[in-house]
């Protein structure tokens, strides 16, 4: 059983699918804004203003800063699941990287743990150099946390993301992931339909990991 996670309204709905274990807003139209204008408030802690020649893809969760190009979760091709109810995740505003507010992930207790981003059709995302993510956790359960990505349900490539800084020592760790690094795992980055994967090891019923600021990016000359 898979659950599948709105980040507008924060509620889960139950979907059917299957999924092998190696393996945010509602619809509004086409799933592509190119230069979207961003309002920003007063009380979001980050630059608004991104850098000269700098383009940042949204995957429409995880992320309220500035972007210029957008894939809408609107469940219809865009989705975010939650695997075999392994966690659940709601809006949590006592902490964050940027915005208003970060998403609280908790553990159910289970022998694993996953969930990600699924595109019902393929993008090509070769243009695009970098994955960026913040995470904080103190729970060690998270300690072998892994980030995939996926051209298909059985073709997956996966990375542990203590080489790139993170660790479960209460801090935020904002992560920078070179998409080279997966695609030397075998990703064909031209043909992407899972774009942030995450998974995890058995930990306590209510271990906690705040996610924040994911996005991908690429510098123009």
């Amino acid at each position: 059983m898979i659950f599948k996670y709105s980040s507008k309204i924060k509620s889960l709905t139950i979907l059917s699918l299957l999924l092998s274990f190696s393996a945010c807003r509602p619809p509004s139209g086409p799933d592509d804004y190119a230069s979207q204008e961003y309002i920003p408030d007063a009380a979001m802690p980050i630059d608004l203003i991104l850098a000269e020649g700098e383009e940042r893809l949204s995957l429409g969760i995880f992320y309220e800063g500035p972007f210029t190009q957008e894939v809408l979760i609107d469940d219809v091709s865009s989705h975010f699941y939650i695997y075999e109810e392994s966690f659940s995740l709601i809006a949590f505003d006592g902490d964050r990287i940027e915005g208003l507010s970060c998403d609280l992930l908790t553990h159910r207790g289970g022998a694993w743990w996953g969930g990600g981003v699924h595109w019902d059709e393929a993008r090509d995302l070769s243009e695009w150099s970098t994955l960026h993510l913040s995470l904080k956790s103190d729970a060690s359960s998270f300690e072998s946390l892994q980030l995939a990505m996926n051209n298909s349900d059985t073709a997956q490539a996966k990375l542990n993301l203590s080489p790139y800084g993170f660790k479960t020592d209460d801090a935020w760790h904002s992560l920078e992931i070179p998409l080279a690094d997966l695609e030397q795992q075998g990703l064909d980055l031209t043909q992407v339909m899972a774009p942030l994967v995450l998974i995890g090891q058995a930990g306590m019923s209510g271990d906690r990991l705040l996610i924040d600021a994911v996005y991908l990016s690429r510098q123009n000359p």
